[in-house]
């Protein structure tokens, strides 16, 4: 349904915002266009709409907190990833060495403790 639409069948003119959340009750709404808009009108005057409403854009905002914050942890997980890969690396490296110094330990064992 088109904001005009809305306007025409409700007599209501929201601003763009709320038209976005209106559009979006629709579209998860049973029925079509004049039930909606009957049903919307019902709901504005009840005050379950402006509930609705808030709870929508709270919605939406905790998204947007979590999607923010999820952004910042995988920049801060892409800036140490060299860090924790070339860490890796290096102890990968010191067990190859340690398990060589165990094996010379091990032959020099065998040589001089006869």
């Amino acid at each position: 349904m088109m904001m005009s639409e809305f306007i025409e069948r409700t007599g209501y003119e929201p601003s763009y915002e709320e038209y976005h959340y209106i559009e979006e009750s629709y579209y998860n709404f049973q029925g079509n266009k004049d039930e909606f808009c009957k049903q919307w009108k019902k709901d504005q005057k009840d005050g379950h709409w402006h509930r609705e409403l808030s709870l929508m854009r709270a919605t939406d905002e905790m998204k947007a907190q979590y999607e923010a914050k999820l952004k910042e942890k995988e920049e801060t997980l892409e800036f140490y990833r060299p860090y924790f890969d070339s860490s890796n690396l290096y102890h990968k490296e010191l067990d190859k060495a340690m398990e060589k110094l165990e094996r010379l330990e091990s032959v020099f064992h065998r040589v001089f403790d006869k």
